[in-house]
């Protein structure tokens, strides 16, 4: 058996990018399971950490700025998907 030794309490550090990271994966997992599975019940109280951990460290504005270029990255003619969008919902 080997023996664990943690430095520090335990404490991890992570960049403001992965963090962000975290939060759109938990939403995406709240978004799209259903509320008695595990995994939806795991995201809950990890986003719930991990927005205490945000607000308290005052990186609310990095971590919303790396969350909304990461939502606009992935599309190169946004008024093309609005336009799809608008024909998709009419019809």
């Amino acid at each position: 058996m080997s023996k664990v030794k943690y430095r520090n309490g335990g404490v991890m550090r992570i960049s403001d990018y992965y963090l962000s990271e975290l939060v759109q994966m938990s939403n995406w997992v709240i978004d799209n399971t259903e509320s008695s599975h595990r995994e939806h019940r795991r995201a809950v109280g990890l986003i719930k950490r991990v927005k205490r951990f945000i607000y308290g460290t005052d990186k609310t504005k990095e971590i919303n700025r790396l969350i909304n270029e990461e939502q606009e990255r992935g599309v190169l003619f946004k008024d093309w998907v609005d336009k799809y969008k608008y024909e998709q919902t009419k019809n």
